[in-house]
């Protein structure tokens, strides 16, 4: 085949992931990031599917997983009483874990920072990527890995924007040896779940920072889904203590000590008593809003749209990642299956991933409309497992 030259604008999860594939097979990839360093995403565990760990699982097997095993799904009473649990093996990680060593497998050479896409020009069999120091890269393929705030989907489908779901994830993370040894017992092999009224928390433990996974040195993940209203409530939260309003992510040390405090008080009033300690034991929570967006198109000529800049998916069924990973090995295949005419790829490509988009969409809107909305759902509900296709897969 000739050695077309892919380029990829966003180097996330899974702009990397898109990347490492492709420049697998043979092409000529570059990645062009935004950002002036490498990415961190603190406070943010992940479940880890087996499509987002795939690339490392493929090469290395079982001793290349770059994520932890927990053997339990738990649900608690607010007493911190066990009242449902089965035997799962679900996987998790943290972000910056996952990202990291996807990084470490990309030329850094090809991985450009400070390199933000502010708009593409396309010809017939081609297009050039046009970033913001005025650079004007040439190239056979453009994918658009840059998330929720995409500028490629602004430019492509200005009408299609995120729309707020009406609740936050408040995000926490602690060491777990800075936990009770009978909070350290609960969620030694267990991912905890209490479902409250219009609300639920989760708590899972993830590597550390250096990767260790040993009970006692990881760290405690907790994710807190709370109804903000849209308008004046929502509007008041997402204004930080610089007085600056954000749009989707509060970060660590941004929120206003009347909410921290407000959150709190409720964690006393209404949380299990390890997922209490756990929430109290995070000074520096993050809030990550969310949003519910689905594209009614996927592929441009020679550009296209990937994970969060075409579906984003909410956090309900541990999938986020997972599409986009996906998104990179459905464009691997259909390379391949037509012989890598780029062309014949992107159409087979499209059709696939926006049914599968579709589908999960549809389904995490319907579990927080449950969770958050009716207060429907019930602990134990196997509805509720994680997976991208569908539940438990």
């Amino acid at each position: 085949m000739d050695r077309k030259r892919i380029l990829v604008a966003g180097g996330s999860i899974g702009g990397l992931t898109t990347a490492l594939l492709l420049r697998d097979l043979g092409y000529d990839v570059e990645v062009f990031e935004r950002s002036s360093a490498a990415l961190e995403e603190r406070g943010t565990g992940i479940v880890v599917l087996p499509i987002t760990e795939r690339y490392f699982t493929e090469r290395g097997g079982e001793d290349n997983r770059v994520s932890l095993e927990l053997s339990d799904w738990t649900y608690v009473d607010q007493t911190g009483a066990v009242i449902a649990a089965e035997a799962d093996h679900f996987r998790f990680s943290g972000w910056s874990t996952i990202y990291q060593a996807l990084l470490a497998e990309f030329d850094p050479a090809r991985y450009h920072l400070r390199s933000e896409m502010v708009g593409f020009d396309q010809y017939p069999d081609g297009v050039t990527l046009r970033l913001g120091d005025g650079r004007r890269i040439d190239g056979d393929l453009l994918i658009c890995a840059d998330g929720l705030a995409s500028t490629a989907r602004t430019l492509l489908l200005p009408e299609v924007q995120p729309k707020y779901a009406g609740y936050v994830a408040w995000r926490a993370i602690t060491p777990e040896a800075d936990l009770s040894p009978e909070t350290q017992a609960l969620l030694r092999d267990a991912m905890v779940y209490q479902v409250l009224e219009r609300s639920h928390i989760l708590a899972y433990a993830i590597p550390d920072p250096d990767g260790r996974t040993e009970p006692g040195q990881r760290i405690i993940n907790s994710v807190w889904y709370r109804n903000y209203p849209q308008g004046g409530p929502f509007e008041s939260l997402m204004i930080g203590v610089d007085g600056r309003r954000r749009t989707g992510t509060m970060p660590p040390g941004t929120i206003r000590a009347e909410f921290l405090d407000e959150m709190w008080l409720a964690a006393d009033d209404l949380l299990a008593p390890q997922l209490r300690e756990i929430v109290a034991a995070c000074r520096e929570p993050l809030i990550q809003a969310i949003f519910d967006l689905e594209t009614p198109q996927m592929v441009f000529g020679r550009v296209c749209l990937l994970g969060d800049a075409a579906f984003a998916l909410r956090p309900h069924v541990a999938a986020g990642q997972a599409k986009a990973c996906a998104d990179a090995w459905s464009l691997r295949s259909a390379l391949v299956e037509v012989d890598h005419d780029v062309d014949g790829a992107l159409a087979l490509w499209e059709g696939r991933q926006l049914t599968l988009g579709r589908t999960a969409s549809a389904r995490t809107q319907a579990m927080g409309h449950r969770s958050q909305v009716t207060g429907t759902m019930t602990p134990g509900d196997p509805t509720w497992k994680f997976g991208l296709w569908e539940p438990g897969n």
